[in-house]
Parts: structure tokens; C-alpha cells; sequence
């Protein structure tokens, strides 16, 4: 160990020299290298964190650098991952780091992450945040999840110890691909930075045993008033991550080749179609009395079968959801067709 590297760190009671060995011994796998775990991996090396594996296949651009401020203006073919990795040689030369320039996904998530100590979670991706959520507690690989919307900040520590740990599942069920993302609403910059020095802290401290961690916790912070609320969490998740991790693709974008319908288009041919609702008890609404309930909590995907022999329309609240949908179900003789814009863009309509 360079004592006088980590000095101001073993300087301090509760990691001492001792804390520092299991920061050195510690190999930490930061998904997704943008606005948080851009920020969050340099401070982990700087913490003398023993191997980091960086993972992010995307490419900077100068509309991401209010956030990511460890990449440049300069045109690159390199990826971020990649700049990362260069950019983290020369603050800490002593440290191992392994670079994957592709995103992580259900057929490399195993190799990806292969000997992991924790995991930070740092994309922008809600099928990418289940994966690694679901992969990981499969695995018992604890997680640091961090998440922001426009001016609000979310961090937490799921452990992932047994099936009994409380994780992601159990504070939203199922991925919600209506959620916008920052290119959709904007982000302030100086949020990815706190959240995603958050997410390095909760790894420090679970490593080191410093302090408390918040296993258990969803810190919610609000950059624009600096309340923050951390909210107990409570086990509600019974089914078995197995069974869900094995059925479900992990979809991280839509096919270009996926059938989509107008609802103006709909509403002129509405005898042709079956229309079918996918959205939860509690925020469904019918468009017309025909329409047909499956919530896409319950639905079946490897045993769903059609109602009739018309062509499908599911919609949800934007159409995200639905277009996600169809891109998992399979039908031979029956068209599967997502409503565009979805419940959002019929109540612009009949408004």
C-alpha cells in the first residue's frame, strides 16, 4: 500500500488502514459511464478501489457535457467507457480497470459482471436498471441505484443478501417505460454529479463498513429546495426474480420495423381492431366500452394467447410501454399493433 497516497483516508477512524486493504482488495462494475457514473468512477479510483469495470458502449456528445465533465469538446469515435478509462490511468496508475465498450444487456450481463463485489447502477435506461437490478439479486451482488428526473435525485443500497433483501422491485414493481428521459425533459447538470457521488459513497461505506448505509433507504433529494427525505422501504415483492429474470428480453429500445396506429386511424376503422388496455388498475382509463383490460403486470408473455382473430391494438399511457409489448409477444396468424402517443395522445384529441 502507498501509505501517503490514501493517507487522508486511513487517517480516519472508522477506515483506518484496515478500511483501505478492502477498498484495494474491492472490484466495483460501474454500468453506464454518462452523468453518474462519469462522475462516480473517479472517485472510486481516487478512493484506491483495487479494479473498477467500466461499461458503456455509447459515444460523448457536446449535449451531454453540462454533466459528464470528465470528456471533452474534441470529436471522438471513443467510446465513454473508453475515455473514462484514460482519464482514470492517469489519476490512479496503481488500480486495475477492465473496459467493456458495449451496453450491458441479458445475453453479456454474466460476463460483465463477473467478479463484482457491488455493482453501481448509473444508466439512464429503465430495462437496463431492472436487468442489473434483477441479475444482481439473483446473484446476491449488492447494488448502489441511482436515478434522477430534472431536479430530483434518487439513491439507494440494495444488499441483495437473500431473497428476503429489499430491492428495486419492491419500490416499483414493474419497469415503467413512460418515464422520460433526460434527452426528453432536461437535466440539471450539478444533480448527476451529487447522485452519482452518492452512489460512490454508499459503495465506500458498504465496502469499508464506515457509517450507515442506506440499505433499506430511498434518499430522495431535490436540488432546487435541498429537501431531502429518506423513505423507509418495505419488502412487498413476492415472486420469483428467477422466473421473471428467465421471461423477460430486457428490450432496451423499440424495432424499427414495429407497427404502430394513429388514434385517429383507430377511431375510423374501430370495428376492425381489438383494443387493449396495458396499464395498471391505477392509471387506466377505457377509451371506449369495448376496450379490453390486460394489465401488463399480470400478463403471461411466453403463454399469452389473442382474443380474436382481428388485429391487436394495445396502448398505454404514451405508447411506450406497448410498443415494448409487442416487440416480446409472438403470434403467427394475428397482427400485434401499438397505439401511437397512447392514452396522452387520445385525451389531446378528444380535448
Amino acid at each position: 500500500m502507498d501509505k501517503s497516497r490514501y493517507i487522508r483516508q486511513t487517517a480516519l477512524d472508522k477506515i483506518g488502514v484496515i478500511g483501505q486493504q478492502k477498498l484495494m482488495d474491492s472490484t466495483i462494475a460501474v454500468v453506464g459511464c454518462g452523468g453518474l457514473g462519469s462522475i462516480a468512477a473517479p472517485y472510486l479510483a481516487g478512493a484506491g478501489v483495487g479494479h473498477l469495470i467500466l461499461i458503456d458502449g455509447d459515444i460523448p456528445d457536446v449535449s451531454n457535457l453540462h454533466r459528464q465533465v470528465f470528456f471533452s469538446e474534441k470529436k471522438t469515435e471513443k467510446t465513454k467507457s473508453t475515455l473514462l478509462s484514460e482519464h482514470i490511468s492517469s489519476l490512479n496508475s496503481q488500480i486495475k480497470i477492465t473496459t467493456y465498450d458495449t451496453m450491458i444487456s441479458k445475453q453479456n450481463i454474466s460476463e460483465l459482471l463477473e467478479g463484482a463485489d457491488i455493482v453501481l447502477e448509473c444508466t439512464d435506461n429503465v430495462q437496463a436498471k431492472y436487468l442489473v437490478n434483477d441479475y444482481c439479486h439473483m446473484k446476491h451482488i449488492p447494488v448502489a441505484y441511482g436515478a434522477i428526473y430534472k431536479y430530483d435525485g434518487y439513491v439507494s443500497l440494495f444488499e441483495n443478501m437473500d431473497d428476503g433483501s429489499i430491492h428495486l422491485r419492491d419500490v416499483f414493481p414493474i419497469p415503467n417505460d413512460d418515464v422520460p428521459s433526460c434527452s426528453d425533459v432536461g437535466v440539471l447538470g450539478t444533480l448527476a454529479g451529487l447522485i452519482g457521488l452518492l452512489q460512490a459513497n454508499e459503495a465506500i461505506k458498504h465496502i469499508t463498513k464506515a457509517g450507515e448505509t442506506l440499505t433499506g433507504s430511498l434518499l430522495s433529494y431535490d436540488i432546487l429546495t435541498n429537501n431531502q427525505m429518506k423513505l423507509k422501504l418495505k419488502k412487498t415483492w413476492q415472486l420469483d426474480i428467477l422466473s421473471v429474470f428467465e421471461s423477460s428480453d430486457y428490450i432496451m429500445g423499440t424495432h424499427c420495423d414495429v407497427t404502430e396506429i394513429s388514434i385517429s386511424d383507430l377511431l375510423a376503422n374501430r370495428d376492425q381492431y381489438e383494443l387493449i388496455s396495458i396499464l395498471e388498475n391505477e392509471e387506466h382509463r377505457s377509451i371506449d366500452e369495448w376496450v379490453v383490460r390486460q394489465p401488463l403486470s399480470k400478463m403471461a408473455l411466453d403463454s399469452w394467447l389473442p382474443i380474436s382473430e382481428k388485429p391487436h391494438v394495445f396502448y398505454c399511457m404514451t405508447g411506450k410501454r406497448s410498443l415494448q409489448l409487442i416487440t416480446r409477444l409472438q403470434s403467427d396468424n394475428i397482427k400485434l399493433i401499438s397505439l401511437k402517443g397512447g392514452l396522452t395522445e387520445f385525451d389531446n384529441i378528444i380535448n
